[in-house]
């Protein structure tokens, strides 16, 4: 789920590599060192670091407008995974691929349906072998190696279902941030402030750490900058940012292996029990 301190690192973490085009082992790009950070300015560490010649840009949320929105529609964030195979071959039945979880595998044999859930100390022939013990209670089945034998088998039918993640909407918000460049001279401040503005500016969307998505718009203040500070060496650069993002709901779903299907009459009694 996306939340405000989401937003606040991504934004933090945007603003670094337009300081660090290179990297923060490499120059920045004024050439000074800077520091990017959530919240609001520690007095006492603003004024010794603009003292060493250490800018600051600080990310601060301010105002919040609630979007009146529905609940969106459940989407894909990640689809189920198999890794796991199962090949029928007249009667045998071979395990292949490779073991990951959560993972379901399952033989539909005869009208009965053998799941095994793939646990993460797995081996294939460990699948294999606890497939055919399943399967041995309804009728004579062996494993050997990674390999199943049902000999009085008629019908097999394998399957595999992984998990996938959905994703929606529960709540939309627009929530205002004041990025703030702290320098100690207008030298230091401007070429910083201009390059972040610039950079901003071109920016529509964000990615935040649920998968989801932000809409990103910088906005212009009256007054940017400040330098009423300048007689004890600060001075600032305001920009304004508006993230419109959604608080999120985040759902595993497993796909389904098999199924029953149950007919009755109108007094209840079974007329068809059938595993699909």
């Amino acid at each position: 789920m996306a939340g405000l301190a989401d937003v606040s690192n991504a934004l933090v973490a945007l603003i670094a590599q337009i300081a660090y085009p290179n990297g923060t082992s490499q120059p920045s790009i004024t050439g000074q060192a800077i520091k990017v950070y959530a919240g609001w300015p520690v007095p006492a560490v603003l004024t010794a670091d603009l003292k060493a010649d250490k800018a600051h840009i600080s990310v601060f949320p301010r105002a919040v407008k609630y979007l009146q929105s529905a609940k969106s529609k459940w989407s894909a964030l990640t689809e189920a995974s198999h890794t796991v195979t199962l090949t029928v071959a007249g009667q045998n039945v071979a395990v292949g691929g490779t073991i990951s979880t959560p993972q379901n595998v399952s033989l539909w044999i005869d009208g009965h349906a053998y799941p095994y859930a793939v646990q993460a100390g797995d081996t294939l022939t460990g699948i294999a072998t606890a497939l055919a013990a399943l399967i041995s209670v309804d009728q004579p089945a062996t494993s050997a190696g990674a390999v199943v034998s049902i000999p009085g088998a008629k019908d097999i039918s394998p399957r595999v279902g992984g998990m996938a993640t959905r994703i929606r909407d529960a709540r939309r918000q627009d929530q205002e941030f004041l990025i703030t460049v702290w320098a100690n001279c207008f030298d230091a401040r401007d070429p910083l402030g201009e390059a972040l503005d610039a950079a901003l500016a071109s920016l529509v969307r964000l990615t935040l750490t649920d998968g989801s998505f932000a809409n990103l718009r910088s906005r212009p203040l009256p007054n940017p900058w400040d330098d009423s500070g300048q007689k004890e060496g600060i001075y600032r650069r305001n920009l304004c940012c508006w993230v419109e993002y959604a608080t999120t709901e985040v759902q595993e779903q497993y796909e389904v292996t098999q199924g029953e299907v149950i007919v009755t009459d109108d007094l209840g009694t079974v007329l068809r029990d059938k595993i699909l």
